[in-house]
């Protein structure tokens, strides 16, 4: 049946130009932002499970960061400790050599006593004084601190030092002016050092822990980096491809349209 009324070719091939034209503008909106989804349109779900595995790369990167500020903090505190100790081995070597019986109490003793004294208030302006961030340390405030070192509210490290100060350490009432008295304190000193090795050995043990769970964090996130552009990145050559075939087909509608156009005309023959 002739009709002018409806140009049912014409209609047929601008439904298809209309749906061509969307792949069109999808190709090309890929191909400028290298993302295969760029709204919730294009793969609701997949967009889900992109956002939640590229929360977990914030949280994991995150988690890094604060691993490596314990590490700066446990090394902070470590260095301190190290010079705590040499202090005490100095007041230990000097009470060692006053517990000789060939020192008089004075002058001898006294003196070897004045820089004992000298010794511990160093340790305490130390003790008191070592922070990471005005965060106190090693004067026994420093308790079962946690460090966020991955996305999981769970996944924490506790920290702990206890106090260094000469009272914390057992060495504050330290009196070598006599030799009874350096005899007594080459044993509490000798208990200090075993206190402080004990800390060292804990601040070993704390930064290989946390090195190991910065390892595996930064292989999380290389892994999850992997799956995040499996989903949310376009393979260039296929979409490309599509463009390709998207702008043969819009021209072919452009065209088709124009001889269904054209075919109308051919109704007016009836008349001559």
């Amino acid at each position: 049946m002739s009709s002018i009324a409806t140009n049912r070719p014409a209609i047929r091939v601008h439904h298809h130009a209309a749906i061509n034209n969307d792949d069109l503008s999808k190709s090309v909106e890929r191909l400028g932002s290298g993302k295969r989804i760029n709204n919730a349109a294009d793969d609701a779900a997949g967009l889900f499970v992109a956002n939640r595995i590229k929360s977990e790369i914030i949280g994991l990167e995150r988690g890094i960061q604060n691993a490596g500020d314990a590490l700066g903090l446990v090394s902070t505190a470590e260095n301190a400790m190290q010079e705590i100790r040499n202090m005490i081995l100095r007041m230990r070597e000097l009470a060692v050599q006053m517990a000789n019986g060939v020192y008089n109490n004075f002058p001898d003793r006294g003196y070897a006593q004045t820089e004992v004294n000298q010794l511990m208030l160093q340790t305490d302006i130390v003790a008191s004084n070592a922070n990471f961030n005005g965060v106190k340390l090693l004067d026994g405030s420093f308790q079962n601190v946690n460090i966020q070192t991955s996305h999981n509210a769970d996944e924490r490290v506790s920290l702990y030092f206890r106090s260094h100060t000469t009272k914390g350490l057992g060495i504050d009432s330290v009196d070598i002016s006599t030799q009874a008295g350096a005899k007594t304190a080459m044993t509490t000193l000798e208990n200090a050092l075993e206190k402080i090795s004990e800390q060292l050995s804990m601040a070993g043990g704390f930064q290989n822990r946390i090195k190991h769970g910065i390892s595996l964090s930064a292989l999380l996130v290389k892994s999850s980096t992997i799956s995040l552009g499996r989903i949310m990145d376009v393979d260039m050559a296929a979409e490309s491809t599509q463009f390709s075939k998207a702008q043969v087909l819009a021209k072919a509608n452009t065209a088709m349209l124009a001889q269904a156009n054209q075919s109308m005309s051919s109704i007016l023959r009836l008349f001559s």
